[in-house]
């Protein structure tokens, strides 16, 4: 009896921590590889990490057709042509605020050329959103946060995680640390409630978030200090927007 109820044992704890242990290991594992590898190779590698981090984890506690199932199934997945115009136009809207307040402020608007490589960027996106918002928000929900309670506590350890970017010869560098924060933080606001109105889709989350990273050659011309900036204020704006407008967000979703 012994041997049986230890596995039973040590699934439950892990499932009941699961989402600690998920801040945790992305964390640090995004961390180390950025620090540690060359500009491009780390950011290109540490978005899989929540996605793989994910899977582990609902295996672990679940089983493979569970993992299946929640981040790979097509009702994970399935979207309406409404949310997916929402989320692109969204993603469209964030970033010409920011070249409207560039223009403002004696900037031009000088966009970046169209390469086939930004479709990467929804790629990556997935990465990222299929831990975050397809493994991790679920569960903190399920534990009773609201959704804006939950978009803020996994927007701490998402903002973080990011940070590291903004060092001398990295992905970001220039771009100062609490503009960094904050746009992160924001959007995790912003992806939370994309995911929850379109009925949980992750297809949802991840336009809005590969079409803002696809979409930045609109700000091309911008300095990271100013850029930097302007995107704190902007997506921060859209994020109050979205607290304040939505009652079901500050206090709950539940026909999701």
């Amino acid at each position: 009896m012994i041997t049986l109820q230890k596995p039973l044992f040590w699934r439950t704890l892990l499932d009941k921590w699961a989402v600690m242990v998920f801040c945790v290991v992305v964390v640090l594992v995004s961390v180390t590889a950025v620090l540690l590898l060359p500009l491009l190779l780390g950011p290109m590698l540490v978005v899989f990490v929540p996605a793989v981090t994910a899977v582990c984890l609902i295996i672990l506690t679940g089983g493979k057709q569970q993992a299946q199932k929640q981040l790979f199934s097509r009702a994970a997945w399935r979207i309406s042509l409404k949310w997916a115009a929402i989320s692109l136009g969204v993603a469209l809207l964030l970033r010409l605020g920011i070249s409207l307040m560039g223009l403002a402020l004696g900037y031009a608007f000088q966009p970046g050329a169209v390469v086939p490589l930004l479709v990467m960027t929804f790629l990556f996106a997935a990465g990222e959103e299929i831990g975050w918002r397809g493994f991790a928000l679920p569960r903190v929900l399920a534990n009773g946060w609201s959704p804006l309670a939950a978009a803020l506590l996994l927007g701490l350890p998402w903002a973080l995680l990011h940070l590291p970017l903004t060092l001398p010869g990295k992905l970001s560098a220039g771009t100062p640390m609490p503009a960094q924060f904050l746009v992160m933080l924001s959007m995790s606001v912003m992806m939370t409630w994309v995911y929850l109105a379109s009925g949980r889709s992750l297809t949802a989350a991840t336009l809005l978030h590969g079409g803002q990273n696809a979409l930045v050659i609109l700000n091309y011309d911008l300095p990271p200090l100013v850029s930097g900036w302007l995107m704190a204020v902007v997506y921060g704006i859209a994020a109050l927007i979205i607290i304040f407008g939505s009652t079901r967000f500050r206090g709950g979703w539940r026909d999701v």
